[in-house]
């Protein structure tokens, strides 16, 4: 039996209507946004949250760095069309109904079928990229992790209570070792000099994965869009070590294609035979 995700890029406020009776349409088992949903102020991310809470498919959220507001507030308008006040276990990963619509990270999630059984393991909330961890107050008092080496170990820890054999990594931002050049998958494209501007954490996470024998079948992140502040196009994605590295940062994922619009997400097909992604374009 097939498991089909619906990957949705950082939104940047680029989600209406139309977008959630698309992505319903599609029929995935489970929908996933790797952050950044509005455009960099409280009502914005508060506007595209309840504009998310309209869909009927299951669907996981994980805040980026522009989404650094009360999170309380955003799960409330996750929950907001489903008339229930939702309550998030942010720290250790919770159990949802068929039909929620949650915010996730740090956090574990199992899924299986008739021929598939595989975890998402879901990273850092609010990933800035860099070696340095992004907003350590804020993030000390929300998650209990106020340095990159407390992340690592959370992550780490996440790893060590993996169920399933296979494990397929989600994350705001993309792990480091994917390259420095500036239009590398998670290369540094802001500053003259480059750089690789992965998530050390991740990567740590992953490599740990790997030591205790699971098989990682994919890592899937945006952040770092994929046209760069130079103009050159980023790959999507990237087989390394049989492993899929994706980057579904299509930022504006709503933009014009031979003269019409079209709405941009990645899916994520998984099967006995392994881990297919697919751009999708909705007309």
């Amino acid at each position: 039996m097939t498991l089909r995700f619906g990957i949705i890029g950082d939104l940047h406020a680029y989600w209406d209507e139309m977008d959630v009776a698309q992505i319903d349409e599609c029929g995935y088992d489970l929908v996933f946004f790797l952050g950044d949903l509005g455009g960099g102020t409280r009502n914005s991310t508060l506007r595209i949250a309840r504009l998310i809470s309209g869909l009927n498919t299951k669907t996981l959220v994980l805040p980026g760095n522009h989404d650094t507001w009360e999170l309380g507030e955003i799960a409330a308008e996750l929950a907001h069309r489903r008339g229930i006040r939702l309550i998030t276990d942010i720290h250790r990963g919770a159990s949802h109904s068929e039909k929620d619509v949650a915010l996730c990270g740090y956090s574990v999630h199992r899924l299986t079928s008739q021929t598939v059984d595989v975890s998402l393991l879901v990273g850092r909330p609010h990933s800035l990229g860099g070696p340095e961890l992004a907003f350590p107050e804020y993030m000390q008092e929300t998650y209990g992790v106020d340095t990159m080496q407390a992340s690592t170990d959370k992550l780490c820890s996440l790893v060590e209570g993996l169920e399933s054999s296979d494990v397929i990594f989600l994350a705001h931002n993309g792990p480091l070792g994917l390259g420095g050049e500036a239009n590398d998958m998670w290369g540094c494209d802001f500053r003259p000099d480059g750089g690789d501007w992965g998530d050390p954490d991740l990567t740590q996470a992953i490599s740990h994965a790997r030591r205790q024998g699971h098989r990682v079948l994919g890592v899937v992140a945006g952040h770092m869009h994929l046209k760069t502040k130079g103009g050159d196009e980023r790959p999507w994605k990237k087989l390394v070590d049989d492993t899929q590295f994706v980057n579904a940062a299509k930022v504006p994922r709503i933009y014009t294609e031979a003269g019409q619009p079209v709405r941009h997400h990645v899916e994520l097909i998984l099967d006995e035979d392994g881990l297919t992604f697919v751009e999708r374009l909705l007309g």
